[in-house]
């Protein structure tokens, strides 16, 4: 973990500060990768250790706590500078992207994270309250994605919500974070379930107990069963 990354991110949990700078200093090591013209390695290795740190301290961080985190991704999110370079193309995996508008590599980090769930097995596993605060920092960047698509993660949600309620088994920790959704995405499950948002391929499909249904994503029985647990 990068200390200075880490430490900009912590600081601005424990006093005021101008999240505009601390979202500078955060992606400050993707700013010198890009303008010092490195390669397409090195700068997606830049960016996956960059979303790492965030993702680290956010699942360390009580979801209570989170709203600084918040606005962090939204300033880097929205940072561009003179104007120019938020709007500079990148390539990353061998496509174009806007280096801030799209976040690149979050989504691939996000994913990786889901990978050290409690129990899964993983080296670095995360605890059962690191898992609550990490969904709760999820759900909260995915309440704000009708305005900041590059912040959707509602697939996560599913994903989450099928651990702790479609199964034939459960237990504490992902139900804890099952309800981190509901503190803080309500209002968009509610939507996503009632436009019928849903995923290609079988990635979001229902959980064993209800394999009998044909769920690609969201929907209003869904949602009761969700409910209703």
């Amino acid at each position: 973990m990068s200390s200075k990354q880490s430490e900009a991110l912590t600081s601005a949990l424990t006093a005021k500060s101008d999240y505009t700078n601390t979202a500078r200093t955060f992606t400050e090591p993707i700013t010198q990768a890009i303008d010092s013209g490195a390669s397409e390695e090195v700068l997606e290795e830049k960016l996956s250790s960059s979303w790492r740190v965030l993702i680290d301290v956010a699942a360390k961080t009580e979801h209570q706590a989170q709203e600084p985190l918040i606005e962090i991704a939204k300033a880097i999110q929205t940072q561009g500078g003179s104007g120019d370079e938020k709007l500079k193309s990148v390539t990353i995996w061998g496509s174009p992207v806007k280096i801030w508008d799209d976040m690149p590599l979050l989504g691939a980090s996000m994913r990786s994270a889901w990978n050290r769930a409690p129990g899964s097995g993983s080296k670095d596993d995360f605890s059962a309250t690191e898992w609550a605060n990490l969904n709760a920092f999820v759900a909260r960047l995915t309440a704000l994605s009708l305005s900041i698509p590059a912040f959707d993660f509602s697939l996560y949600a599913i994903w989450t919500m099928r651990s702790a309620f479609e199964g034939n088994e459960s237990n504490a920790a992902v139900v804890d974070a099952a309800k981190m959704w509901f503190l803080y995405a309500r209002e968009f499950i509610e939507q996503s379930s009632r436009e019928g948002k849903s995923f290609d391929g079988p990635i979001a499909r229902a959980g064993v107990k209800y394999a009998d249904k044909e769920w690609k994503g969201f929907c209003d029985e869904r949602l009761d069963v969700w409910k209703a647990a």
